[in-house]
């Protein structure tokens, strides 16, 4: 395996605005409730990245077999994110953040995808400290380096703190949840994405956050300056 030493990152501050409001579990209004006071999360979360590197045969020497002989078809990135919290005990606290990841190419093409995606699963907040490693194949193992979280029993039950979403498709998105106190620090990740060789993607990044009270309020980065492409 190949450890994935995680790069310094551009940080980027984000403000929000709010998109909906949902009461007592029904569907969504189009956008907040009149009078609903405004709610300040500027400053609050902040985006890192994306920064990626070509996958090639000579950077990568434990996955030359596999990165040659694909080629022919395929090109792959490795791509690195992060987000970070700076709640500071700011009511109202965020309940869950959302880093939505669109990849796209050449339309009539085949399309990106994310082939490999980590962390796919975190459990618990305190156990977050996760070594990247490659594998023959590029697929990510995202290692939690608490030794109680290897050897331990996790519980399943619960909702993880970490949860990563479409594989294998062209739309990653990782689910950060507040299972304990506020969510705080930073958190990484890593995005392996195969591209049709001689196609260009493009990297569409969106960040979505909610808080909750009595009311989960629904909010959603503002495009500018978030909107950010990355031509890979």
């Amino acid at each position: 395996m190949t450890i994935i030493t995680p790069p310094e990152l551009p940080e980027l501050a984000l403000d929000f605005a709010p998109v909906a409001i949902y009461r007592g579990g029904g569907a969504p209004p189009g956008g907040p409730s009149p009078g609903a006071p405004p709610v300040g999360l500027a400053g609050r979360v902040i985006l890192g990245g994306p920064v990626a590197f070509p996958m090639t045969a000579k950077r990568y020497p434990d996955m030359s077999t596999y990165i040659t002989a694909d080629a022919p078809h395929h090109h792959y990135y490795e791509v690195h994110l992060s987000l970070s919290f700076r709640d500071g005990g700011q009511p109202p606290p965020l309940h869950t953040v959302t880093l939505d990841v669109e990849l796209s190419g050449t339309i009539g093409a085949q399309q990106p995808i994310a082939w490999s995606m980590a962390p796919s699963r975190i459990d618990d907040a305190d156990d977050r400290a996760v070594k990247f490693e490659l594998q023959p194949q590029i697929k990510i193992a995202g290692v939690e380096a608490s030794a109680g979280t290897v050897t331990g029993t996790v519980n399943r039950a619960r909702e993880p703190f970490l949860l990563a979403l479409g594989e294998l498709s062209s739309n990653p998105v990782w689910e950060l949840r507040r299972t304990g106190p506020p969510l705080a620090g930073r958190q990484r990740f890593v995005l392996v994405v195969r591209a049709a060789k001689g196609v260009d993607t493009d990297v569409d990044i969106e960040v979505t956050a909610t808080t909750k009270t009595t009311v989960l309020r629904r909010f959603q980065a503002l495009p500018a300056p978030l909107k950010l492409q990355a031509r890979l």
